[in-house]
């Protein structure tokens, strides 16, 4: 059952996480775990809003083309 506070999943590429790693001077495991929203600090909110930043989607909120 989904919540107001339940943070949604950020969808990645493996650049994208390798960059974020770089720049937080944090681990690729870190950046994956702020992204998947399992940890809640000032860190992870600033990793997820660089992603945002990024171009990155949040799971479920992300563009579908449909092709006929």
């Amino acid at each position: 059952m989904s919540t107001n506070n339940e943070m949604r999943k950020i969808l990645r590429d493996s650049a994208s996480v390798k960059a974020l790693a770089e720049a937080f001077g944090v681990t690729t495991r870190m950046v994956n775990m702020a992204l998947n929203g399992e940890f809640r600090s000032d860190l992870v909110k600033r990793i997820r809003q660089r992603a945002l930043d990024m171009g990155l989607k949040e799971k479920g909120k992300e563009q579908v083309t449909v092709l006929k």
